[in-house]
């Protein structure tokens, strides 16, 4: 016999003596489940019959029978976050594709998702409320469970339903591959940079030729029918190779093409569920060319590599970003994938007139408003704090204005991140929770006015 709506309400509040939280109330095959705010913190409740199958899968702190309802009540775990996207669909994430805009956010703090999800009803733009990375981990000493958890419980209590994505970006390894596959992320970026070679600009043409001989004659000629029988057409777009141009990015994309196509083809190939595949190409001390950018694209596209985004670091790549937009969005048109730029909110250019130029084929990753956004209410409200994790930092401390990436003092803040949550700071992170915490209706107000101020201007 199905549990009415009003019945199971007062059920759990009876039980866990504690307030439903309204948006997350969802039906299930047997029952009803919802977060409460009781004295002991928020609490996963299940209202449920006999036959509730699902239930089973949960962890449970304490059961008990009201009104000949089942009730049980469970912490907010791991093992109930994935309990709760397996039976509320909605709670966990999904891919973006390739077409449309998204817009991503790194939670370095792992409390502003609930924050997030208002801006995006009904919006045309899909949120990626978690953008972690391995160095976040190693960093926060916050694994990459953790964050995708935070934005379980963030999605289920505001009862967002309109789809969100999931990131782990940066990755380098088969072992953090295999995780986050396992731990239900959408969205996985590698990070092959380290095997682009730089080395390479340093020879003369001919120590390139020379290397470039050595390899298999019949990928030679394979390479070199495909870019130098004429200009390669991109749209409307043309690029034109030179043989010394080719050897030097055959030599010095090779291994990243090999690598990604490895990992592909071993561990996202036939995964049963739709995954969006992104690979970083961005390297310090180098700006990616056109030629570059669609030979690795194309080359892996030709082999089958189904990739969703080329992902590249606004902040670094600025004449990429400026001077060739054009090209670089063609090719991607062309190779049936978005372009993915890091660091978005710490780029100086105009957003709208790259979502234009990109037909709206791309995602910005806005990764230090959040982390911004706290920093000024702590300036706002713990001033205090803001000047000793200046002094810490060895930096100038900061007035609230000046806490947003168009400042050169913003991007320094935001830079320092990783060294003022880090353990090693002796404490700053909990210093910081306790403050926002206290303060939770400024800080909305802090993140309110950045997220806006960057949905508007995308």
């Amino acid at each position: 016999m199905a549990i009415k709506q009003v019945g199971a309400i007062k059920a759990m509040e009876a039980a866990s003596a504690g307030k439903i939280i309204a948006p997350s109330l969802s039906e299930i095959s047997g029952g009803w489940l919802a977060l409460l705010e009781t004295a002991n913190g928020r609490k996963l409740v299940c209202a449920a019959t006999k036959e509730c199958q699902g239930v089973s899968m949960f962890k449970a702190e304490g059961e008990s029978m009201e009104n000949g309802i089942s009730i049980k009540i469970m912490g907010l775990n791991s093992n109930n976050a994935a309990a709760l996207r397996r039976l509320v669909k909605w709670t966990g994430p999904t891919a973006c594709g390739t077409k449309g805009l998204s817009i991503g956010f790194s939670d370095w703090l792992g409390n502003a998702e609930e924050h997030l999800t208002p801006f995006f009803s009904k919006k045309q733009i899909k949120p990626v409320l978690v953008e972690y990375t391995p160095s976040d981990c190693a960093l926060l000493q916050r694994n990459f469970l953790e964050a995708i958890d935070a934005a379980t419980w963030a999605v289920f209590a505001t009862g967002y339903k309109e789809g969100y994505a999931a990131s782990a970006t940066r990755l380098t390894s088969e072992e953090d591959l295999v995780k986050v596959l396992l731990y239900g992320y959408s969205m996985l970026g590698l990070d092959f940079s380290d095997k682009i070679n730089l080395e390479i600009e340093k020879l003369t043409n001919l120590a390139v030729e020379e290397r470039y001989l050595e390899l298999p004659q019949e990928f030679r000629e394979a390479v070199e029918s495909s870019y130098l029988a004429g200009p390669v057409k991109v749209g409307n777009e043309t690029l034109h190779y030179t043989p010394e141009v080719l050897r030097r990015i055959v030599l010095e994309y090779g291994e990243v093409i090999m690598h990604a196509q490895s990992m592909y083809n071993s561990y996202l190939k036939n995964t049963p569920w739709d995954i969006d595949f992104e690979l970083y190409l961005s390297k310090e001390g180098k700006t990616i060319t056109p030629e570059e950018h669609y030979l690795v694209g194309y080359e892996l596209t030709r082999n089958k590599v189904k990739l969703t985004a080329i992902g590249l670091d606004a902040a670094t790549e600025n004449k990429a970003l400026q001077e060739d937009l054009a090209v670089h969005a063609a090719i991607a048109e062309a190779c049936n994938y978005r372009l993915s730029l890091a660091n978005a909110d710490l780029f100086t250019g105009d957003f709208s007139e790259m979502a234009k130029v990109l037909k709206g084929r791309v995602y910005f990753k806005f990764e230090n408003i959040l982390w911004l956004s706290a920093l000024q209410c702590i300036a706002e409200k713990a001033p205090a704090l803001l000047a000793e994790m200046a002094a810490f930092a060895g930096i100038a401390t900061a007035e609230v204005a000046e806490l947003v990436p168009a400042s050169e003092t913003g991007r320094l803040y935001a830079s320092l991140y990783g060294k003022l949550l880090s353990p090693a700071a002796g404490g700053f992170a909990a210093k910081i929770q306790t403050v926002l915490t206290d303060n939770t209706d400024t800080y909305h107000e802090k993140i309110t006015v950045m997220v806006e101020k960057y949905l508007k201007s995308c």
